[in-house]
């Protein structure tokens, strides 16, 4: 059954809120210098647009995302420039982002992230995954690896990550 733009763009609306921190992690992790977040974010959210008409709900809609996410990012960054594909504002819903309040929190995430950050674009993927509590096995369908594969490097992006501190395991908590 068609939807008409006014429904498409209303049940997208809704999709984006229910996965804002997948949207805004995946971006904050990929973003560089010369692929600048809000960029990455906005290309994310035109890849995300496109695609949710067609989405066929044959995983689950928060592994949909993050495919698109993951690989909107990953193409982005092989593009190493910012000249993205545009599309009308009048097509698009506004989306807006809730803003974390906490410094705590934030200062501890922006400790996570700058740790992260060093991390190859897979690997990044995969503890952004891990840190968002998805099963092994949802991780390996979204990267499309063996499970064994994601136990293993997910094993050593973690030594690597936490080199004898505990913090960044206290944020899952």
């Amino acid at each position: 059954m068609m939807m008409n733009n006014s429904d498409y763009n209303q049940s997208f609306t809704a999709m984006v809120g229910r996965h804002e921190k997948i949207i805004f992690s995946v971006c904050f992790f990929y973003a560089s210098r010369e692929v600048p977040f809000d960029d990455i974010r906005q290309e994310v959210l035109i890849s995300l647009y496109k695609g949710y008409r067609n989405f066929r709900q044959e995983s689950s809609e928060s592994t949909w995302v993050y495919k698109v996410c993951i690989n909107t990012c990953l193409f982005s960054l092989r593009k190493f420039t910012p000249k993205f594909k545009t599309i009308s504002f009048d097509e698009m819903p506004i989306v807006k982002f809730h803003d974390e309040n906490d410094n705590e929190t934030k200062e501890k995430l922006e400790w996570l992230y700058s740790l992260i950050a060093q991390l190859n674009p897979m690997d990044k993927a995969l503890i952004l995954m891990w840190l968002d509590e998805l099963s092994y096995e949802e991780i390996a369908i979204n990267m499309g690896i063996p499970r064994n594969t994601v136990a293993s490097r997910l094993h050593r992006v973690k030594e690597k990550i936490s080199s004898g501190k505990e913090e960044i395991w206290n944020l899952k908590n």
